[in-house]
């Protein structure tokens, strides 16, 4: 693999939040969020922990989420003086470029943004019986075009790549929406559902390769972590168990998402797109070998929806 070199790109005011050291640089008339590798990152009080590997789960995360057709900020592998980094262009700003001066500009506002900015108290929590609630809500000012039953579906489809990529990290401000901003008081304004964006947690970026070595080696333990994904989206309080509630099939949206996007899901381009990046040899073992088991799974739920 090819890292682009984005060390003499110019940089400019950094305008991105969340965690993780960031730059925002502009390369042959692109701009990107160019994430670095994080070492060390506090969690508590006294615990620190390593995620030098999230630029390569934002890379994974956000390729397999593009392969299944799912709209996603587009990533690459660079480099910046002697770190590696994951940029991920812009869509605002490239959308921006193509707008009309009727329609005014695209913004990004994130669910949590959009549903507190709606209500008269944030009563927004992660449990998705309120995350329902809200967008049940706040929907008189979504536009024709856009209707609850679409949000639901495009919600769920996010979700079953996020259990297979093993992201423990989609909550309320890592989705949203995008709008043009001078239609915002009319009922025809142009809203739909944001690109996915802000994959760095899924595949685990805090294991060492020793932890995954050791995984790899024990069958047991191997099991029990592809299955034991949780996502930060609640049911009555409790995280919930992605691989459990996916083969629960008690959901009519989460059933259809899996129906539509299992087909889709190329386990060679993921083996090629994993083999081709500048990482170990272990590393490479264990992210595919914990994709196919997922992938395996997933083939045994599908075939138990009626």
């Amino acid at each position: 693999m090819n890292l682009v070199d984005f060390s003499n790109a110019k940089e400019i005011y950094q305008k991105y939040g969340g965690a993780g050291k960031k730059k925002t640089l502009i390369l042959d008339n692109i701009q990107y969020l160019v994430k670095f590798q994080n070492p060390v990152r506090k969690k508590g009080k006294n615990i620190q922990i390593s995620y030098v590997n999230s630029v390569y789960s934002e890379y994974i995360g956000s390729k397999i989420f593009e392969s299944v057709g799912i709209s996603t900020q587009e990533v690459i592998l660079g480099k910046y003086n002697d770190r590696i980094v994951c940029a991920c262009k812009d869509f605002m700003v490239e959308k921006n470029k193509i707008i009309d001066e009727e329609s005014g500009e695209v913004k990004l506002i994130e669910f949590e943004e959009w549903s507190k900015a709606q209500e008269l108290d944030d009563t927004l929590t992660m449990d998705i019986e309120s995350i329902y609630r809200s967008l049940e809500n706040v929907f008189k000012y979504f536009p024709d075009n856009l209707n609850i039953e679409t949000i639901k579906e495009k919600f769920w489809q996010m979700f079953v790549i996020d259990f297979f990529i093993g992201n423990t990290d989609r909550h309320n401000n890592n989705w949203g929406f995008i709008y043009y901003e001078k239609q915002l008081d009319t009922r025809c304004v142009n809203m739909e559902f944001a690109p996915i964006f802000d994959c760095g947690s899924c595949l685990t970026p805090i294991l060492t390769d020793e932890q995954m070595e050791a995984i790899l080696n024990n069958t047991g333990e191997l099991n029990n972590y592809v299955k034991n994904a949780y996502s930060a989206i609640m049911e009555n309080n409790n995280k919930i168990h992605s691989y459990e509630y996916i083969k629960s099939c008690k959901n009519k949206y989460c059933n259809e998402a899996l129906k539509l996007l299992f087909p889709k899901i190329n386990m060679k381009y993921i083996e090629v797109l994993i083999n081709e990046m500048p990482i170990n040899n272990i590393r490479k073992q264990f992210y595919i070998t914990i994709l196919q088991k997922r992938y395996e799974l997933l083939k045994q739920i599908l075939i138990t929806i009626k």
